[in-house]
């Protein structure tokens, strides 16, 4: 009987042995592709970097693709790549899904400017602003390091750029849209955002820690002239203020106006890129 047993377990050991082998030998990676879904003339000369830059192997094991490791390594040689996912597809393939990010914001910080993508990492560095980019005015401390996080991850004006950005996208701006929609974004003042646009009109934000999407959302609706209240406008010049409604016999949780250059009921306040309060609209005696 003892017998019988360790002849069932050998038996057992050696079926085990045998699948490893032929799994070993059938599970090996053949095939390794990259591709990215967003349209950019680069993306052919990418995919071999990113496949080059992944650290996968021909002919090691599908069953040791590291997929934390192989983002890692991709996204720390190339500051501009986001991998969205890493797919196993058995026995042989894998596929590496990647973004590539355009150059988007930039900061001062000393003497010199720091240039983002839109993932938020550090790309160049410059003696003066550059072109293309629009500009941050950081309400915290920002990095220096080519390749790292302009902001560490619960930095304050890091979320707020990503969220703007996310927002931008889901009303179908890609990222160069984005970068000509915005002249500049201002986070110094406590509680606001402050975003010029380069079309001249300006959409300031009192954010209560709840609600920024929705604000954001109103002010954006007004600029567009999605609202119904603001078909006749064109906003190009003026200032949208959007902020919580905090009357207890509110019925809109978000209250948002648009004052424009001369118009009679408002005399709204006018930024400009050397601060607030820079220069105020004088009350007309007639609308325009």
């Amino acid at each position: 009987m003892r017998n019988k047993k360790l002849i069932t377990l050998l038996i057992v050991v050696l079926v085990l042995v045998v699948l490893a082998i032929i799994c070993g030998a059938t599970f090996i990676v053949r095939h390794v592709d990259a591709y990215s879904y967003y349209d950019n003339p680069q993306i052919e000369e990418y995919d071999k970097k990113i496949i080059d830059a992944s650290g996968v192997k021909q002919n090691s094991s599908m069953f040791f693709v590291d997929e934390a490791d192989i983002k890692q390594k991709i996204e720390n040689a190339f500051p501009d790549v986001e991998v969205i996912n890493i797919k196993r597809s058995f026995p042989d393939k894998v596929t590496i899904n990647y973004v590539i990010y355009e150059k988007s914001f930039q900061y001062k910080n000393g003497d010199q400017y720091y240039q983002c993508y839109l993932s938020g990492k550090i790309g160049s560095v410059s003696d003066a602003p550059s072109a293309g980019y629009f500009t941050i005015k950081p309400s915290s401390a920002t990095s220096t390091t080519i390749g790292s996080f302009f902001q560490s991850e619960d930095g304050k004006d890091r979320q707020y750029i990503d969220t703007i950005i996310k927002f931008l996208r889901s009303k179908g701006l890609v990222d160069f849209q984005i970068n000509r929609f915005i002249n500049f974004i201002d986070f110094r003042r406590d509680g606001y955002v402050y975003i010029r646009t380069n079309a001249g009109c300006s959409i300031e934000i009192h954010d209560n820690g709840v609600d920024f999407i929705e604000l954001l959302e109103r002010g954006y609706a007004v600029y567009a002239k999605m609202d119904p209240q603001f078909t006749d406008v064109v906003p190009t010049r003026g200032l949208i203020k959007v902020y919580p409604n905090l009357s207890p016999a509110a019925t809109d949780s978000v209250q948002c106006v648009y004052l424009r250059h001369n118009q009679v009921e408002y005399a709204g306040k006018v930024y400009t890129d050397e601060g607030y309060y820079a220069r105020y609209y004088e009350e007309a005696s007639q609308s325009a």
